[in-house]
């Protein structure tokens, strides 16, 4: 320890130029990571790269707290299997999923109007665009620019992102976005006033997307209100998965989702 103490004091002028570009890489990836160009994959690898090994140094002197999250993950997942191996014989699991890659986050931002996560798997690991992110059954956000080994992930929390999700308990379905004012709350609108809505029902990701699976939660109401001059509610949903304090992600690649695309662009067309 007194050594690194050491090295660091010794190289403080070059520590200071890597958080400088830091800073830089920081700057471009939360304004340009959606545009798929070279600017954005540079960005992200190198954005990837770094922040690994700032999350490394880290995570030695974190190793028993990021050990009982990883418990708790393993718990949750074991309760998760035997909950699907119940409804097996309802629904098919297999139906819905054709593989699942584990991730760790380098990099995670939540106080910005558009945050995004970077992970330590990318292109070579299996990893490709509009794939859907979730950590213990909880969705995260989905995936954007993939590098060879790093991938940007743009989160729940991202005013540009829209979610197709409905109401588990009545089926009513809508749209979920973020406003950008709460870490842990988003809007979910198109949601009709004569629906059945109460305070704690859970809010789940529906049939019409194309990226996550269905059933997949995304967390409760917390409030709801009549909008003005519309037949429709706007229903404020708390969010499962807490943002400030998630270290993995797993990655889903829904079967058939190509061939639905392709459907899909045919008939818009």
């Amino acid at each position: 320890m007194k050594r690194a103490i050491q090295i660091l004091i010794k190289n403080h002028v070059f520590f200071l130029f890597i958080f400088l570009q830091l800073i830089l890489f920081n700057h471009l990836s939360s304004r340009n990571f959606i545009i798929e160009s070279k600017v954005a994959k540079f960005s992200t690898h190198m954005s990837g790269y770094l922040f690994a090994k700032e999350k490394n140094f880290k995570d030695y002197f974190l190793l028993k707290k990021i050990n009982s999250q990883l418990l708790q993950d393993n718990y949750d997942l074991s309760v998760e299997n035997q909950i699907l191996k119940a409804q097996q014989s309802v629904c098919d699991s297999t139906d819905k999923l054709s593989n699942i890659i584990q991730a760790k986050i380098v990099k995670n931002t939540w106080n910005k109007k558009q945050n995004f996560l970077i992970i330590n798997k990318g292109e070579l690991d299996g990893i490709d665009t509009q794939m859907g992110v979730i950590n213990n059954n909880n969705i995260v956000g989905i995936t954007s620019t993939v590098h060879d080994n790093f991938t940007t992930i743009i989160s729940l929390l991202n005013t540009d992102l829209m979610i197709s999700a409905k109401i588990k308990k009545s089926g009513h379905y809508g749209s979920l976005i973020w406003s950008g004012t709460h870490y842990n709350t988003m809007e979910l609108n198109d949601i009709p006033k004569h629906a059945n809505v109460q305070k704690g029902d859970t809010i789940v990701t529906s049939s019409y997307s194309n990226i996550f699976p269905e059933g997949l939660n995304i967390g409760i109401i917390s409030k709801y209100e009549n909008e003005k001059n519309t037949n429709f509610l706007k229903i404020y949903v708390k969010l499962f998965v807490d943002f400030t304090k998630i270290n993995h992600v797993y990655l889903i690649n829904p079967k058939f989702q190509k061939e639905r695309q392709l459907i899909e662009k045919t008939l818009l067309n």
